[in-house]
């Protein structure tokens, strides 16, 4: 426990820990997640984003939204659970309930996290902003759970 009360978790190695959102096609939610958690989180968390069924497109509207944020969009690629170091994850979250989780191989020992994001594809730009503002309010309440936003300090 740090002296403001936050817990910090130390995986044994002094290397950030790994958080991953998954959801159907890595094309709108967990992009934006992704990026939105980067920019919270600093170098002490690597975050990723994969889908079930990638598209290989990121939605231009889920970038848009995420500069709108104040994040960066940059690096975001859609891509499925083979092209992430799953495996290394110390935390699984999925963007759209426990059917998310159904599909993770099962040695996978992350700590699986549940969530029911809407997805946005297809709708205007205002729901994607809705949609961004509930991952940037769950994403900040998840890292003051597992941590603080800055690097570990000892």
């Amino acid at each position: 426990m740090r002296s403001d009360g936050a817990r910090v978790i130390y995986n044994g190695e002094v290397t950030p820990l790994k958080l991953l959102f998954i959801c159907f096609a890595n094309t709108c939610r967990s992009p934006m997640a992704e990026a939105i958690a980067r920019g919270m989180a600093g170098r002490w968390l690597q975050v990723y984003s994969a889908g079930l069924r990638p598209t290989g497109t990121v939605a231009p509207l889920a970038r848009r939204t995420v500069r709108w944020l104040g994040h960066s969009p940059n690096g975001l690629t859609s891509k499925g659970l083979e092209d992430v170091p799953l495996r290394e994850m110390d935390f699984i979250v999925s963007l759209m309930g426990p059917q998310g989780l159904l599909e993770l191989p099962g040695d996978v020992s992350a700590e699986k996290i549940v969530w029911m994001i809407r997805d946005p594809y297809g709708e205007d730009e205002a729901m994607y902003r809705r949609t961004g503002r509930a991952l940037e309010d769950r994403i900040r309440r998840l890292l003051d759970e597992i941590g603080h936003r800055e690097p570990f300090q000892m």
